[in-house]
């Protein structure tokens, strides 16, 4: 039987986005300080959105990804 050919990544079921944050965040668990602690200072991500209700923009709303627990992506339906 012939290996499925394309990145391995695709073939384990991943997106590239999520294969490169699982590569950086083995990286990170191996550094030594005070590297690691610069890497988690940079880790953090903030974002803000608007809700639109009836058409109007509420007050937005900041997010940071601090606490935040990682999830894993939802199964593809696509084989």
């Amino acid at each position: 039987m012939c290996p499925p050919s394309g990145p391995f990544y695709r073939v384990a079921g991943m997106s590239y986005v999520r294969y490169a944050n699982l590569c950086a965040d083995f990286l990170r668990s191996v550094m030594k300080e005070p590297f690691k602690t610069k890497a988690a200072q940079r880790q953090v991500v903030f974002f803000r959105t608007s809700p639109v209700v009836n058409g109007k923009q509420e007050a937005q709303i900041y997010y940071d990804t601090v606490g935040i627990p990682k999830t894993a992506p939802a199964p593809s339906s696509a084989p």
